[in-house]
């Protein structure tokens, strides 16, 4: 009998993705003796070897782990696909819509996008309320807010049978650094080839940490970051010649300068930028928005 969930099916691509069970654990807000428990539950219920936990310093995916992993994200997928569509069918039953959003407004032109939906809905009471990513996931999950807007790096520990994820805008993980440092020559640059360079780093919960972390991780190259920061000018003062940053494009682009240059990884790193709401909640207003800002991709 298959037991699994949607939600096994997420805890396994957040392994696959940090190759850590501690650190999955963290990020999915359980503790590591549960989220090894069903680890262990998956691999009985498919009769194989998911994850090879012999060294524990060094999670290995095992091939048909990989192969898990490609069929779980279809799945998680289609499940989300279905969630937003079955938003269309219900009525919008409040007044007032209150959203969170990660401080990218401007640099995706979200907020202009808003105002205009501001304005053809004179019905609806709107507000949007910036703030840091891992403050709007709990103000979320605590349901002070009616939908956020943030990364899909920042929406692991909202489960997909709770919450609905549409993607509005994707955007490349960059590296910037000094137009006269070494590395800038070079027209893409690997993880490895920042192992010796000191990071400034957006904090934890930023929706940028996260993935440069689980990047180096899978090099088994440890990050050293030496500075932290909310504000992208600031990181960008810090830079030298043995630091760089890494940041998402359009988040960085108002803050270049000729100064700075911009370098794609080796591997390029894609992320969205999501719109979430909790998938009770759904309706065709919230799809009528979501249509709204994703249009402003393709216009813009």
């Amino acid at each position: 009998m298959i037991t699994m969930t949607i939600n096994d099916l997420q805890a396994f691509t957040m392994v696959y993705e940090l190759r850590h069970i501690s650190n999955a654990a963290v990020e999915l807000h359980l503790s590591q003796s549960e989220l090894s428990k069903r680890m262990h539950s998956l691999e009985t219920e498919l009769n194989i070897k998911l994850l090879d936990t012999y060294n524990k310093r060094n999670l290995k995916i095992t091939p048909a782990g990989e192969t898990f992993y490609h069929h779980a994200q279809k799945i998680i997928a289609d499940y989300e696909q279905m969630l937003q569509d079955l938003a269309t069918n219900r009525p919008t039953t409040f007044k007032q819509l209150t959203i969170g959003s990660i401080p990218v407004s401007g640099q995706y032109n979200i907020a202009q996008r808003i105002g205009v939906f501001d304005q053809q809905h004179p019905e609806i009471d709107l507000k949007v309320i910036e703030g840091e990513g891992h403050q709007i996931v709990t103000q979320l999950l605590a349901g002070k807010l009616q939908a956020a807007i943030i990364r899909d790096t920042q929406t692991y520990q909202l489960q997909p049978t709770d919450f609905v994820k549409q993607t509005l805008q994707q955007d490349e993980l960059m590296i910037i650094l000094p137009a006269n440092h070494p590395l800038a020559t070079q027209s893409t640059i690997r993880i490895k080839d920042l192992a010796h360079q000191k990071i400034a780093t957006l904090p934890p919960g930023s929706g940028v940490y996260e993935p440069i972390t689980q990047l180096f991780a899978r090099q088994s190259v440890t990050p050293q970051f030496f500075f932290e920061s909310t504000h992208i000018e600031t990181l960008l003062s810090m830079l030298g010649q043995n630091n760089v940053t890494l940041l998402f494009k359009q988040s960085a682009l108002p803050f270049m300068t000729d100064q700075f240059v911009m370098r794609s990884l080796a591997i390029p790193f894609m992320s969205q930028l999501t719109f979430v709401y909790p998938q009770r909640s759904g309706n065709q207003l919230l799809t009528d928005l979501i249509d709204s800002l994703v249009i402003s991709r393709h216009t813009n």
